[in-house]
């Protein structure tokens, strides 16, 4: 019987290397790794390097997509904990406008969008069996879970579950995750193909992280719910109005015998003319079951080659040995080969301009800031 070697970890191997611990962050087995992080891996590592490692990122700017989705979340969060979501969603957007005062216009105007467009989504889908036979969870809740890698790393997966959800009663009934995402145009064919593919990176990395959370004791006030399995994800799409397609309406300027028509008058009319008159053009649900073998798939073929590069990557920038250092060594040659995964946005290869382009050309840092956080919106208490 052959004799068991003992695992070596990286951690061991580089103990004693002088780090550079100027960078804005500290690598994924000590600050973590977002989805959205590893995808701007994938499509570029140097403007990668210029975001993690200089912290250096665009100028905050008002964003109507992300923001709109903000506001969403807020709804979705607060209505879910059967509380009033209209004075969060109102108090929000106040503070959206004392933070971009030149804005205040666009984000009164996409606030008073999602205040006559959530009840008509709440009503829609009071009806469906999965909202009836729901028991919410964890509702838009920070993670930070370890994850350990074949090389013995261990890296923390961060980011946030929108919704997380007990459906079904006796045996048929399973944890789901709910991604809610808020888009301008929908192609719904490409979205069915992406998620059924068992290869969307942000959903994969999450059911990974629910997966991780949910070996340990999974406990929601005094009720351990680690008896159901974790079954696969709900993937929730609102389609935001007023940004083409049906429902792209303008406010009628009134003539010399019609009055002009009030914001009040024209919000209703987008309410009861287009998203009341045809819902399901603005509001879309797929249910998509994931097993176990779809997972380890996922790991072996992308998840796990991918993280192991991230790590080496950036040892290989922090370690002042540069290139000649244990831990490029320990990169397998199986590691080098990875599927790319779905769900990855790419400007490069669109022919389009990018945040860093004029700072690679130049050096000039007009426009991009330097951080010392690149997790903001998940620095409250995760899980």
């Amino acid at each position: 019987m052959k004799k068991r070697q003992k695992k070596t970890t990286l951690k061991s191997k580089l103990r004693g290397k002088e780090i550079n611990t100027g960078s804005a962050w500290k690598g994924p087995e000590v600050d973590g790794i977002t989805q959205s992080l590893l995808s701007k891996f994938l499509v570029c590592r140097e403007r990668f390097r210029i975001q993690v490692i200089e912290g250096l990122k665009p100028a905050d700017r008002f964003n109507k997509g992300l923001e709109y989705g903000n506001m969403w979340h807020i709804c979705e969060e607060h209505f879910a904990a059967g509380n009033d979501w209209l004075q969060p969603l109102t108090q929000y957007c106040a503070r959206l406008c004392k933070k971009y005062p030149t804005d205040q216009q666009e984000i009164v105007k996409w606030y008073n969008v999602c205040q006559i467009q959530f009840p008509v989504y709440v009503d829609f889908w009071s009806k469906h069996a999965d909202v009836q036979s729901r028991t919410p969870l964890l509702q838009e809740e920070n993670f930070k879970v370890p994850y350990e890698l074949p090389s013995g790393r261990v890296v923390l997966l961060r980011g946030k579950f929108d919704s997380v959800d007990l459906i079904g009663k006796g045996k048929s009934a399973g944890i789901y995750l709910q991604e809610n995402k808020s888009k301008g145009d929908i192609d719904e064919e490409k979205m069915r193909r992406q998620l059924e593919s068992g290869f969307d990176l942000q959903t994969m990395m999450y059911l990974i992280a629910l997966e991780e959370f949910h070996k340990r004791e999974f406990v929601v006030g005094e009720t351990s719910y680690s008896s159901f399995p974790v079954k696969g994800v709900r993937y929730n799409v609102v389609r935001r109005p007023l940004s083409g397609g049906k429902g792209s309406i303008r406010q009628k300027q009134g003539s010399k015998n019609v009055p002009a028509e009030t914001a009040s008058e024209f919000y209703n009319r987008l309410k009861t003319d287009y998203i009341e008159a045809e819902p399901e053009y603005f509001f879309m649900r797929w249910k998509v079951e994931v097993s176990g073998q779809d997972i380890e798939r996922f790991k072996q073929q992308c998840f796990h080659p991918l993280l192991e590069q991230l790590c080496c990557w950036y040892d290989s920038l922090v370690i002042k040995d540069n290139f000649n250092n244990q831990s490029m060594r320990m990169l397998e040659p199986g590691w080098l080969h990875f599927r790319m995964p779905s769900g990855i946005y790419n400007p490069l290869t669109e022919g389009r301009e990018t945040d860093y382009d004029n700072y690679l050309l130049t050096g000039n840092t007009v426009g991009l800031e330097r951080v010392k956080n690149l997790f903001p919106e998940l620095e409250s208490e995760s899980k």
